[in-house]
């Protein structure tokens, strides 16, 4: 048989685990006769030499949102005869569109491997994914989706083209139990999706004997800044080294053609730091490099394939995702083989108050994997998760045959591939940013109504945070019955347990709703996070720690990024973005007086306020966060982080239930808000009487009279100096008139002498 591979492969930016995925696929299905054709961007093929014939061209997605929208359309309609007819197939989707078509005519399967998770993230990727299956279903071949994994960002728009890829795909192979969940969610009725183990289990690799470390560091440290990652992980690695007694070297999986950048800076960066020597390799083909993290004893990464290769070979792992993409994906990895306590989220050994390495738990994290590294008792059973692993792959494999003998008429019920070859270990590194559900450091209230996108997008947002000792309360404000609980259900793997709905009858306003979920908080801090705005993914690390830090504080903002965004064609689009306020110091009562200051996405306060200035107030509709920061300002302390870590997101032309209050009820801002000061002026003219007021607006008035009569002052002087600027302007035109005549017959009369010069000669 012929089969059609696609995978991230033969791309001008050379990236180990992708090839890796792409190599253990070709083997297997080689091993079972098959011919394959891989489809690959043809852009480069890195130090493993040329990319191995036959293959084909896959389809090139642009990367922006209504772009690559436009690009899948394209692509349906070249599919479509109708659309054909149109001209569709002139256009450059509709031309690569073809081109493939006719490359998978003669296949007689498409197998589509892992590498370049199916999430929003990646959404070209998705799409290019989508695509494929798309032509190859076209021509009647079998899809298969191996390998991969789902999210965990996702945006609604790219779910449904998930789903659409699940429908397509006759059998589907998904390598954590999150993407599992994900799509037993899209797709409840089909018969064969199932967790497998990931497909670069196929490699032949040794059992971990090299006393050494071996290194691999992402070049994103996202979401912390570059500088920051560097020295944890520098502090890190010399803590392991003295824990081990064990060589580092540091072995890079991603570099540009010639064998710079990316991985291979960040470790020159790391390695720089540090106080151990350490080893840098170059880039090396992905069987070099993934041999090489197998035989190692020990394997420290923040990239998702230096995990499986160690898991392949035994050796004792220690994963440092930075982010919720990479905790998904390596948590996911070392979840399926029992191993979930080799994970620790980077951003666990980072002290925010200090800016610095947590050097107490990095201590503890090293001493733990020098003693899990010298167990024998571990490493036997390392070894034998290793041989479940591979027992796991060679069935997947062998199911995934049966279906291209069948050309995908017998895929359903796969067996389940992942039984564990000893039981789940427990996790001992307690990491306090992970809390359990019933004791939250901090309450997250999200009042929402009717959006199910946006609401959806503040999950996934408060799911992004590296601090996790989180309770979450949905403030549903009277919308559809069961909306809000849906979007919750939707992430109820990853929220586990921390999330719920409190539903209210009767939409009395946003400070009721406010006041609403906080009767119902349990943590001792307060943040308000609206269904539209959302948080840098440090936003809770950094203010927690801070109010840990200083208890004599009421409550911590940070500055805040106003994001206009707008909807259009496969998503969410942002414009523009800026730093509101940018030059304020502090949180002062003077400022805040004549405007509010911040919004309710950048501040974390503790609930004890309340008890002091009262609850929101809800005679205040749309206003009563700005009367709530001032009481506190009058009574209480509010803290500053001079960084941008929350985005107010502004939609100035969207209408309806998509819109903001400050530009839908711009009206009843401004009535709400004259309220407000009238209240407070009658208040004080009450007590002390009109003098003070009555002075303070005679005074403004006679400045802003003056200020008038020197605006006007000012005004006239422009006046005369652009008129003194237009006569020189004319002047000068006609002195440059004079000088292109003067110029003209100087030319002229150095034409004639040319033309007289030769006969004087001669005469």
């Amino acid at each position: 048989m012929r089969v059609a591979l696609l995978c991230d492969v033969d791309q001008r930016i050379y990236h180990v685990g992708d090839e890796a995925i792409a190599t253990a696929t070709t083997l297997e299905l080689r091993r079972r006769g098959h011919q394959v054709l891989r489809i690959s961007r043809e852009e480069g093929y890195g130090p493993a030499g040329p990319a191995p014939e036959p293959r084909a061209r896959t389809l090139v997605f642009p990367w922006p949102i209504p772009e690559r929208a436009a690009f899948l359309r394209g692509v349906r309609a070249a599919l479509d005869p109708a659309g054909a007819a149109r001209g569709s197939a002139d256009t450059p989707a509709g031309r690569q569109t073809l081109a493939l078509r006719e490359a998978l005519r003669d296949v007689d399967a498409l197998v589509i491997g892992g590498g370049g998770s199916l999430n929003s993230r990646y959404g070209w990727l998705l799409d290019e994914r989508l695509a494929t299956a798309l032509v190859a279903r076209s021509v009647g071949v079998p899809v298969i989706l191996s390998g991969q994994s789902l999210g965990p960002w996702l945006t609604l728009e790219d779910r449904e083209r998930v789903r659409e890829l699940l429908q397509l795909s006759s059998l589907v192979g998904l390598r954590d139990e999150l993407s599992t969940a994900i799509a037993r969610e899209l797709v409840p009725d089909h018969p064969a999706v199932r967790t497998i183990v990931d497909d670069a289990f196929g490699l032949q690799l040794p059992a971990a004997t090299r006393d050494r470390v071996s290194i691999t560091l992402a070049a994103d440290a996202d979401p912390l800044e570059p500088e920051t990652a560097d020295r944890v992980l520098a502090a890190l690695l010399d803590a392991i080294a003295a824990a081990t007694g064990l060589p580092l070297e540091m072995v890079p999986h991603m570099a540009e053609p010639d064998g710079t950048g990316i991985d291979v800076d960040r470790h020159a960066r790391v390695a720089a730091l540090m106080r151990t020597p350490v080893s840098l390799r170059p880039l090396q083909s992905d069987v070099e490099a993934a041999t090489h993290a197998a035989s190692s004893r020990v394997v420290v990464t923040t990239r998702f394939h230096p995990a499986v290769f160690g898991l392949a070979g035994g050796a004792a792992v220690l994963a440092l995702p930075t982010n919720r993409y990479g905790l998904t994906r390596l948590g996911g990895v070392l979840d399926s083989a029992g191993l979930d306590d080799a994970v620790v989220p980077l951003a666990d050994l980072w002290n925010p108050v200090r800016d610095a390495a947590d050097v107490d738990r990095i201590a503890q994290v090293a001493e733990r994997l020098a003693a899990e590294e010298r167990d024998p008792a571990a490493r036997e059973d390392r070894r034998a998760r290793a041989e479940a692993q591979r027992v796991a792959h060679r069935s997947w494999w062998d199911h995934v045959e049966t279906v291209l003998q069948t050309g995908g008429d017998e895929a359903s019920q796969p067996p389940q591939v992942l039984p564990l070859a000893r039981p789940r270990r427990t996790v001992e590194h307690a990491p306090v940013l992970s809390a359990p559900a019933d004791a939250p450091a901090v309450s997250i209230i999200t009042r929402t109504k009717d959006r199910p996108e946006f609401l959806d997008r503040a999950v996934q947002d408060v799911l992004s945070q590296t601090r996790r000792d989180w309770e979450l309360i949905v403030v549903d404000d009277a919308g559809r019955p069961g909306a809000a609980q849906t979007v919750l259900d939707r992430h109820a793997r990853e929220l586990a347990g921390r999330a719920r709905v409190l539903r209210r009858e009767e939409s009395t306003g946003m400070e009721a709703a406010s006041n609403a979920g906080v009767r119902q908080a349990r943590a001792g801090l307060i943040v308000i996070h609206d269904d539209d705005d959302t948080w840098h993914p440090t936003f809770l690390q950094e203010t927690l720690a801070h109010l840990e830090a200083h208890p004599e504080a009421d409550a911590v903002i940070t500055q805040v990024l106003a994001v206009t965004e707008r909807a259009a064609d496969g998503g969410m689009v942002e414009d523009e973005h800026h730093v509101l306020w940018p030059h304020l110091q502090g949180a002062h009562l003077v400022d805040y007086v004549r405007i509010n200051r911040h919004v309710p996405i950048c501040m974390v306060y503790r609930r004890a306020v309340h008890e002091r200035i009262g609850p929101f107030r809800e005679d205040l509709p749309v206003v009563g966060d700005y009367a709530f920061h001032l009481q506190l300002l009058q009574h209480g302390r509010i803290d500053t982080i001079p960084k941008a870590l929350a985005q107010w997101r502004l939609r100035p032309s969207a209408e309806g239930d998509a819109s903001n209050s400050m530009f839908a009820g711009a009206a009843t801002h401004r009535e709400y808000d004259a309220r407000l000061r009238e209240a407070e002026l009658q208040r004080w003219v009450a007590e002390n009487g009109l003098g003070l007021p009555m002075f303070i607006t005679h005074a403004l008035r006679e400045e802003n009279e003056e200020l008038r009569r020197e605006l006007a002052g000012l005004r006239e002087q422009m006046q005369r100096i652009d008129e003194r600027s237009a006569r020189l302007e004319h002047r000068t035109e006609v002195a440059l008139g004079v000088v292109r005549r003067v110029r003209g017959r100087a030319e002229g009369l150095s034409r004639i002498a040319r033309r007289i010069v030769p006969d004087l000669r001669r005469g």
